[in-house]
């Protein structure tokens, strides 16, 4: 049995697919629009996930850096302790004279007060590295959601809308088929009422003529035409023109002999 299809199923469909296309549209314009922004160049959304990798790299480049320096700015001071103390090198343990052991304390002390420098810019580099990292990650869900709506539910809608158009057009051309024949079975109908009156007409006529005929039958039966004692036409005749022929022609008696005949 066929199954009716509401109009509104298929419609709302196209307008779901319709939204689909829109928000995929939005969430493109978005991630784009912040690439710029952030890389200060024009990056199709095809090119986040290298720049999202890329950044990550930095950062993590960065921040390797920072640690790195700050291990080493932790070891100034206990250098300068472990020289003064045992006056050997802290690294090889070699004995210091005094005039090396003041030389290394001086450089360590040096290398400290740049260190701290360094640190500080080493600090800013791996706080921006990170901030745009994090800005870039938060884009992520925006990516992924735009690249689900792209490989699943947009393809998916259109499988359903192409299905759903399918079947509408199998309704569509059945219900053109029903509108044909009730078409036609109008035009029968209306032929056939045209009918009505003439057969109307014709019985009506038939009516009158059993009616006429009964008439007919019933003079028929009051002159008697095959009775005894009555005359026929050829009789007449011949009877008026024997008396046309005599001139004894008493019109009166015979009228009134005839009418009493065919009475």
């Amino acid at each position: 049995m066929l199954v009716s299809i509401p109009v509104s199923e298929c419609s709302d469909t196209e307008r779901y697919h319709t939204c689909l296309i829109f928000q995929i549209t939005s969430r493109k314009r978005f991630i784009e629009s912040k690439l710029q922004s952030l890389d200060r160049q024009s990056l199709s959304i095809d090119s986040y996930l290298k720049v999202l990798e890329t950044t990550q790299e930095k950062r993590d480049v960065q921040k390797s850096k920072y640690n790195i320096a700050d291990g080493m700015r932790q070891m100034f001071d206990p250098f300068e302790r472990v020289a003064r103390a045992h006056h050997v090198c802290p690294c090889c343990e070699r004995p210091f004279s005094a005039e090396e052991e003041d030389e290394f304390v001086k450089k360590q002390r040096v290398k400290a007060a740049s260190s701290a420098e360094h640190m500080k810019v080493l600090a800013v580099d791996s706080s921006n590295a990170d901030s745009h990292f994090q800005q870039l990650d938060k884009l992520r869900m925006v990516y992924e959601e735009y690249v689900k709506i792209g490989k699943e539910t947009i393809p998916n809608a259109e499988k359903v809308l192409h299905e759903l158009t399918q079947e509408l057009d199998l309704k569509s051309q059945a219900l053109d088929d029903v509108i044909g024949v009730l078409a036609q079975v109008k035009a029968d109908k209306e032929s056939i009422e045209a009918l009505v009156q003439p057969v109307e007409t014709a019985d009506r006529f038939f009516q009158e003529i059993q009616t006429w005929q009964k008439q007919v039958d019933d003079l028929e039966e009051k002159l008697d035409v095959g009775g005894q004692g009555v005359k026929t036409m050829e009789e007449i005749q011949s009877e008026l023109n024997t008396l046309q022929s005599t001139n004894h022609i008493d019109y009166v008696a015979f009228a009134s002999t005839f009418i009493l005949q065919i009475m």
